[in-house]
């Protein structure tokens, strides 16, 4: 059993209520585990399909980590993606040789960098040892290649807020980036890069360039060890915003885009929960305004959707517990997906969870914006591996969701299968 905990941020919408999901019976469930697995590269940390040759089918691309070590050591970490390139219905092959990255490529997303028709391939390393904080690979289908370009992030001036040695020594590197976005920020119709410097309390914002690719980059201050971000447009002035999950100090921070490229933070709130480690936005309650849904990951297993008012303000929100005990951490929230998952216009969420092994996905069962959203819970495993990173994507070509999920101690890909 889980629990939902319900209440208001402001003494106008203080609420609160209790809400015990109801046991599941096995033909309620969404998906089914597929047997067999897809290995790839060590610890896949993040995972997304998308169509890359344009064949219809999505292709799967993991940002394989490795174990990440001293950052002064010649090898710190693996440093390598791994592209499954779909020839059929769940039929894939791997691409040799796989695409070097810097070490620890963390995050991973696929936009149209070079205007021309195929969607290219971007990466965020942690330790960026060869200064090659930002990897870009052009793809280049007619050539059978992804041609490689590498882009630093100056640490010169980069100050370091996080973990040092006993002889004080920085045990990561600066600026620790951890995740990335990319879309047109400023309307010139080029593709930029917003990165989080968790190290080093800055976002990472590289313009794009029409011959280079991306501009010098610029920084914006940002305290807390920013971990996740994600795009939304929360006060309806047509400019993208920002909402940030800051890991150290438990707060979403919300920045204000001019729709020139450049962010002001215009508020905080606490996330309910301790270190925050995922964000994303989406409408939950269909009442027409963006609200965010944030993770916890080392100290608590809950998920806390902040609903919004309205511009910048999230005065209600309602936690869901996946554990039983606050001070016990069962699960480990590691990454999180919100789409329609069952197919009914109601973004569901679905959670890694590496502690206990296991996917569990909450369907909203809501049939209105009356809060507290009503969640079904169900709980998926794997015979083999811990579930570390997930993606969404019709991978069977049936118009529904399936998952996708990065394995750790079998470096495999594992398929949740939608059968509704």
């Amino acid at each position: 059993m889980s629990g939902v905990r319900f209440k208001g941020l402001s003494p106008a919408y203080v609420m609160a209520a209790a809400v015990v999901f109801a046991a599941l019976c096995a033909d309620a469930q969404t998906f089914s585990v597929r047997p067999r697995l897809l290995p790839v590269g060590p610890n896949p940390s993040a995972i997304i399909a998308h169509d890359l040759n344009g064949n219809g089918l999505p292709d799967i691309i993991t940002a394989d980590r490795g174990i990440m070590s001293d950052p002064r050591d010649e090898r710190p970490a693996n440093d390598e993606l791994s592209l499954l390139m779909a020839q059929g219905e769940l039929n894939y092959v791997k691409l040799h040789p796989s695409l070097k990255t810097d070490f620890a490529p963390y995050a991973v997303a696929v936009a149209n960098i070079d205007a021309i028709k195929w969607p290219d391939i971007i990466v965020a390393s942690f330790l960026a040892a060869r200064h090659r904080d930002i990897s870009l690979f052009l793809n280049k289908p007619e050539k059978n290649l992804f041609e490689p370009f590498f882009f630093r992030v100056p640490d010169d001036h980069l100050p370091y807020f996080r973990q040092s040695d006993g002889d004080g020594a920085e045990i990561f590197t600066r600026p620790g980036l951890t995740s990335l976005v990319v879309q047109d920020i400023n309307g010139d119709a080029l593709r930029d890069v917003i990165a989080t410097g968790w190290s080093s309390d800055v976002l990472v914002v590289f313009p794009g360039h029409a011959d280079d690719y991306f501009d010098a980059p610029r920084f914006i201050p940002a305290s807390g060890a920013p971990r996740d971000l994600c795009l939304a447009d929360f006060d309806k002035d047509g400019h993208m915003d920002l909402a940030v999950a800051m890991y150290a100090t438990a707060e979403i921070a919300l920045f204000r885009g001019d729709g020139k490229g450049s962010f002001v933070e215009t508020r905080r709130f606490a996330t309910r929960g301790r270190l925050p480690n995922r964000v994303r936005v989406a409408d939950v309650n269909r009442d027409g305004i963006p609200d965010i849904i944030v993770s916890h990951r080392y100290s608590d297993d809950s998920i806390v959707i902040f609903y919004g008012d309205g511009g910048f303000q999230f005065s209600v929100s309602q936690e869901i517990m996946l554990g039983t005990d606050r001070e016990i951490l069962e699960h480990e929230i590691r990454d999180m997906v919100v789409e329609d998952l069952s197919g009914d216009g109601r973004p569901d969420i679905a959670v890694a969870c590496f502690a206990s092994a296991r996917i569990v996905v909450l369907v909203n069962e809501s049939n209105d914006s009356v809060l507290p959203q009503r969640f079904r819970r169900e709980n998926y495993a794997f015979d083999q591996g811990r579930p570390r990173a997930l993606c969404a994507a019709d991978f069977t070509q049936n118009g529904k969701k399936d998952l996708a999920v990065a394995l750790w101690d079998v470096d495999s890909v594992g398929f949740l299968l939608n059968r509704k």
